[in-house]
Order: C-alpha cells, then structure tokens, then sequence
C-alpha cells in the first residue's frame, strides 16, 4: 500500500505495543531481535502469577516492542497469559491497543457481544528502583481471542508507558494479520473499535500477526 495511508491505518489501530514471545529463555530471545534489528532491548520485567517476564524496546510515536518469555523462576504459576505455553517459534502472538477509557471500552464491547475482560490493575518493579502501574481488560490466556489478532485493552492512567524509556532506533511500519475466519475475527476486532481493513485482515489457512520494523538493519519483517 501508500506509505501514508498505511501509516494513517497504523495510527487508527492505536497499537500501544505489539507482544513477540519466545519458545526460550528471554536473554536468547533478546539476543535474537537484536541480531535482526541492530537495536538491544532492555529488560522490563516480571509479571507475577502469571509465568513471564519480558524486555522492550521503542517502536516510536509511544509504542513498544514485547518480548514475552517464561520466567524460570515461577515454575509453576497460577496460570500463564499471551499463550506462551504454546509458543513453539519465536512469534507476535497478540498485541496491545490503547484506550483512554478503559471502563468504557469493555461496557461497549459487551454491548456488541464481545467481552474483551474486566478491568484489572497491574504493578510491576521496574530495574533500578520503582514501579510502574496500568490496568488491563484481557482474556489471553492459553486460547488467544481471534487466535491473538484481537488485542487486550490497556491503559497506563498517569504512568508513563515503558515506550517512553525504551532503547529506541526501531520505528512500526506495519501491522497486518491473517486469519481463516475473518468474519468472527472482524465482529470481534470492531467490537473493540479497531477497523479490520486497518489490520489489512485478510483470508489465510493459517492464522499470523506480521509487523514490519524500520531498524538500522533495514526493514525487517516479524
């Protein structure tokens, strides 16, 4: 497509970040994206009870890369999120869109018939002291909504997002998916206010998320 309207798509799609998990450990992980972009992430954190940890990197304009792994050290949590335990390949298994009114969102999808979850409040210890605090409406836990191409609901309230401290250099170009069942994918998409053409939604064996990043290695494809 036309850069800007590709761009303008990418902007309607309000992509706070965008999760690539990791069938190994998060260091190899790192060093894999690194490896493809030219830019090294930085650690973020440890989500407790629910068996990850992760490292980010800006994408610009306030988004995010997320790599998603399990932490070694919670063997057996609670549960795990984002499907991580069925990553057998590096992959985006679902991404992130912002909403400044989370309450609402949720209230709206209901209304249309997709519960994208309750409101729920995180915290997470940031490296070097502090915290940082948002709140989630999610169900991506072992089975992915839309196989993960419907994001979870996120606001970051007076937190300043991880974006904002992120290794930068790595700029989202694109953000395009496929799915074998695009009419339920699109009901759910719309549901939460995200247009599936500006996803590029289009029909394929095979559900996959691609983003493509401009990095000092070029344009890379995920």
């Amino acid at each position: 497509g036309h850069p800007a309207l590709v761009m303008a798509a990418l902007g309607a799609l309000r992509v706070d970040h965008v999760v690539w998990a990791v069938p190994y450990s998060l260091e190899e992980g790192m060093r894999e994206f690194e490896r493809k972009t030219g830019i090294t992430p930085s650690i973020g954190g440890v989500h407790q009870g629910l068996g990850t940890h992760n490292a980010i990197a800006s994408l610009g304009n306030g988004m995010y890369w997320e790599i998603l792994a399990r932490d070694p050290l919670q063997l057996h949590p609670p549960r795990t999120w984002m499907g991580i335990g069925q990553v057998v390949e590096p992959k985006i298994v679902t991404w992130a869109a912002a909403v400044p009114d989370l309450s609402e969102a949720v209230a709206k999808a209901r209304s249309r018939g997709y519960d994208p979850g309750s409101p729920t409040n995180f915290e997470r210890e940031v490296p070097g002291g502090g915290k940082l605090y948002w709140s989630l409406a999610f169900n991506h836990y072992d089975q992915l909504p839309g196989n993960g191409i419907v994001p979870f609901l996120i606001n970051w309230g007076e937190t300043k997002s991880p974006a904002s401290t992120a290794p930068t250099g790595c700029k989202l170009v694109a953000l395009k998916a496929v799915t074998s069942d695009t009419s339920s994918v699109s009901e759910m998409l719309r549901a939460v206010d995200i247009n599936p053409s500006d996803l590029q939604l289009r029909e394929a064996r095979a559900p996959r998320i691609t983003a493509i990043l401009e990095t000092p290695r070029g344009l890379v494809e995920f």
